[in-house]
């Protein structure tokens, strides 16, 4: 299945970069977001793994990497990552912003 990462989504890993890039440094960072790419490949392989959030939409599932939730969902032959959240995020507000 092709995969197809959401703007949004990538700002989030630009983010996350950032904050663990000088919190703790530039390969730490880099180590983490791989880490979090590589569940991309995993879910685009099998994306009936993830946990049904449809709460937060239509089709939505939530699957994690390490304290990070990757929400996605299948759309037209591709697997579409929608966003990349801490787990301690309030995650229907973090949805709602992003939909709003």
């Amino acid at each position: 299945m092709r995969l197809r990462v959401s703007r949004t989504a990538r700002a989030d890993l630009d983010a996350i970069f950032d904050y663990w890039a000088g919190r703790a440094s530039p390969d730490i960072a880099s180590r983490l977001i791989y880490s979090i790419r590589d569940r991309f490949f995993l879910l685009a392989e099998s994306p009936d793994i993830g946990r049904k959030s449809t709460e937060l939409g239509a089709g939505v599932r939530v699957f994690p990497a390490g304290k990070y939730l990757i929400y996605y969902r299948k759309a037209r032959g591709a697997l579409q990552i929608l966003q990349v959240l801490h787990g301690a995020r309030d995650q229907a507000h973090a949805f709602r912003e992003m939909k709003g």
